[in-house]
């Protein structure tokens, strides 16, 4: 039997509990900023949500992204593959670069729109949720620019153009953005008709490809600790693992995990009490903005546990 000196065994039991105790005030923290910020990160999405742009026309979005990444000390380059935006986040330890990635386009639409903030562009508006999702990718990186100096290693934030063409990722990533470095792993959500507060994900393949975008194919390893990572921040009750791939959704999210492995989820923004639907491409697509919140705390759980791999 291996026996362990008490100052020896002193020691570790110190550090391990310190570094639990750190990552628990990581957490806290994020909390805290989210619970903060949250209004704010709400009104930007009303901003996105009131000027959308179509794909390959994400100008005004990306300025906006750029700017705000720019003013919470990240590394930011623009323009790639298109009106792409990357923010690289560096923490205060060694570690790997992991990737999270958000879309920025709208779609045609000529419905009238239920949001009490509706769009002023004619013919076009944000029926797929990527103001929320531009609205969450601005939120973590500034709930994770809050704890930076406790993070292991760098954040890469990926903003992407053209989704809806299913373009944009191929068009970013031949334009180099992984060409210096590969990250360890790339993380994304999307916009679901689950209630909010709630997540779904699944090893394997979570999306269908289709005639034009690649599908969404989890990382199994990957998933399993990012799906911990999620339930040990936001409680069991807010994830059910989702049993199939939806039919007639596909991504270009694929396309980054071809170079990487990578986990989606799908993120819930319904409130059936009070009406709201958020059905992907539905004429009444409406989000519950509590959701941004909700999803910021999440993912940097998750990020957070791609870090610390």
């Amino acid at each position: 039997m291996l026996k362990i000196p008490g100052a020896v065994l002193g020691f570790v039991v110190v550090a391990l509990a310190g570094a639990l105790g750190q990552s628990a005030s990581v957490q806290d923290r994020v909390a805290t900023h989210v619970k903060a910020n949250a209004g704010g990160w709400i009104e930007l999405r009303r901003d996105l949500h009131r000027h959308p742009e179509l794909s390959g026309q994400e100008q005004r979005t990306a300025g906006i992204v750029a700017a705000r990444l720019k003013a919470l000390g990240l590394g930011v380059q623009t323009g790639v593959g298109g009106h792409g935006v990357v923010g690289v986040l560096t923490g205060g330890r060694p570690g790997p670069l992991v990737a999270y990635r958000a879309d920025m386009d709208a779609v045609r639409s000529t419905l009238p729109d239920p949001a009490a903030f509706p769009s002023t562009v004619p013919g076009v508006r944000h029926i797929c949720g990527h103001d929320v999702h531009v609205a969450v990718g601005l939120g973590l990186a500034s709930a994770l620019a809050s704890v930076r100096r406790d993070l292991p290693g760098r954040v890469m934030f990926i903003f992407q153009p053209a989704e809806e063409r299913a373009t944009g990722a191929r068009a970013m990533l031949d334009a180099g953005l992984f060409a210096k470095e590969k990250p360890a792993a790339v993380f994304g959500v999307h916009a679901s008709p689950l209630e909010v507060g709630t997540f779904t994900s699944k090893a394997g393949q979570m999306m269908l490809a289709n005639q034009v975008a690649p599908g969404v194919t989890n990382d199994a390893a990957l998933y399993a600790a990012s799906r911990d990572a999620l339930v040990a921040a936001m409680g069991q009750a807010a994830f059910t693992e989702l049993q199939q791939p939806p039919a007639g959704f596909s991504e270009d999210f694929g396309e980054f995990q071809k170079m990487t492995p990578g986990v989606f989820f799908f993120i819930g923004l319904s409130n059936t009490a009070t009406g709201l639907r958020a059905m992907p491409h539905s004429a009444d697509f409406n989000a519950d903005e509590a959701g941004i919140g909700y999803t910021v705390r999440a993912m940097a759980a998750v990020v957070v546990a791609g870090l610390n791999r």
